[in-house]
């Protein structure tokens, strides 16, 4: 039985493998030349350096992001619907394969697959990183970054399979499957996007509206931190309106006086894995429902 799940898929494994070798060629070659470009320049120099090697790699890993999706919908999808429309489940369940076995050994072994695929991502990009010194708000707020790197890709790889798996057995067709994979995993992904800073409590620094992107002295560390929101708040006497008539230069300084503050909630950057994690086991558990849903699907589905 494991063979045979591995044989039927042997397409869709040998084009990942594949692409992920190729992908690791880019990063390697990249990462020497990064190494090289960046040896002995400090300060501004070497920010330059990296930044202008960095923009070009990321942006081609700039659409990575639906890389998932594609795992879904050409891995996931295709697994109990293609079965289910050619007929050939009838004849798995007439030999001495069970039903449960049937649907286990097919979602078990690809599942594993898939994850160890989206993990070896994962940690190429992650090593990428540590080599090309991404800036801490592209580790946490580039999308592509982040949903590409760490045990997040992982995390993306595995839900997207489940997601079209799922699809496939409740739909028992292969393209509204496929359809469904993509509408769901779109609504997921911006979900995560614009709820990732509450992965964790956002430390919060004052700072002068005058100038907003100054913190105070030895509050932000080494590493840097991620600005997750930024807003003003005002002090109890201050009194609002009270600068409308003031002109560009000088409304400012006025709001300054009347007790108006920038006010900056940020994510430190040594958060970085606790946030990889979060959303790594939110992945797992979402796809563990999605692997229920199909698999209870798959073991009643009636025998025609």
């Amino acid at each position: 039985m494991y063979w045979m799940t591995l044989r039927q898929h042997r397409m869709q494994l040998l084009v990942t493998l594949g692409l992920l070798a190729a992908f690791g060629v880019v990063l390697l070659v990249h990462g020497i030349g990064t190494a090289s470009a960046t040896e002995g320049l400090t300060g501004h120099a070497l920010e330059e350096a990296l930044g202008s090697r960095q923009d070009v790699l990321l942006a081609v890993i700039g659409w990575f992001p639906v890389l998932p999706a594609l795992i879904g919908v050409f891995w996931g999808a295709p697994v109990l619907s293609r079965e289910y429309e050619r007929g050939t489940h009838l004849l798995a369940w007439t030999q001495s394969v069970s039903r449960r076995r049937w649907v286990l050994t097919k979602l078990g072994v690809l599942a594993l697959l898939v994850t160890l695929a989206g993990l070896a991502l994962g940690l190429m990009v992650d090593a990428w990183i540590g080599v090309g010194g991404a800036r801490v708000e592209q580790r946490f707020g580039d999308t592509a970054v982040f949903t590409t790197s760490g045990v997040a890709a992982a995390g993306w790889w595995l839900f997207a399979f489940m997601l079209g798996a799922s699809a496939g057995a409740l739909f028992r067709r292969l393209l509204p499957a496929m359809a469904v994979t993509i509408a769901v995993f779109v609504v997921a992904l911006w979900l995560f996007m614009v709820n990732r800073g509450e992965y964790a409590t956002p430390e919060r620094f004052v700072s002068d509206i005058t100038a907003p992107m100054a913190f105070p002295e030895g509050s932000v560390p080494a590493g840097g931190a991620w600005l997750d929101d930024r807003g003003v708040e005002v002090s109890d006497d201050a009194v609002a309106g009270v600068c409308a008539d003031e002109g560009r230069d000088t409304y400012l300084p006025c709001m300054a006086e009347e007790g108006y503050r920038t006010v900056n909630y940020l994510h430190r950057a040594d958060q970085y894995w606790r946030f990889q994690w979060t959303e790594a086991g939110l992945l797992l558990g979402a796809a563990l429902v999605l692997g229920g849903v199909g698999y209870h699907r798959g073991t009643r589905a009636s025998v025609r």
